[in-house]
């Protein structure tokens, strides 16, 4: 059983105590979503996992070029800030066409006869929805220690 202590601060220290929490909080989100919408992406290439992007108040950024990435997964490419904070909203997002397909399984190319697919059957269906419950599951257990 873990002992956790009170942080003793000054009233005049609450705001600056809640937004560090908060900032603390965001970041450990954002970069649990990023990296479980990574490891959950197929790969054939890998461009896929590689275009996934964080942007602070904007849902756009530039596509990776085409090319062969491998299958790690990488830092997060943040596209126009530097540390998650406050007051900010935060976008994840993957602007290649075929993402929506492979993804959420929606708007299906016609090659695909009205099936979701996976090469290799690597994910089912759905499976990014079960990312974000993972990721709100996280977001709700989450413990400043600061």
């Amino acid at each position: 059983s873990e002992v956790v202590m009170a942080k003793k601060i000054r009233i005049d220290q609450i705001g600056d105590f809640a937004e560090e929490a908060y900032d603390a909080m965001l970041r450990a989100v954002v970069l649990t979503a990023d990296k479980k919408l990574k490891e959950g992406t197929p790969v054939d290439t890998g461009r896929l996992r590689m275009n996934w992007q964080i942007a602070e108040n904007s849902d756009s950024g530039p596509q990776v070029p085409e090319g062969t990435y491998g299958t790690s997964v990488t830092f997060p490419k943040k596209v126009n800030y530097t540390k998650e904070k406050m007051g900010n909203t935060y976008s994840i997002f993957n602007n290649l066409p075929y993402a929506e397909p492979n993804v959420l399984g929606t708007n299906l190319p016609k090659s695909w006869g009205g099936q979701f697919r996976s090469k290799g059957n690597q994910v089912q269906k759905g499976w990014f929805y079960q990312t974000a419950k993972e990721v709100a599951d996280f977001a709700k257990s989450f413990k400043f220690r600061g």
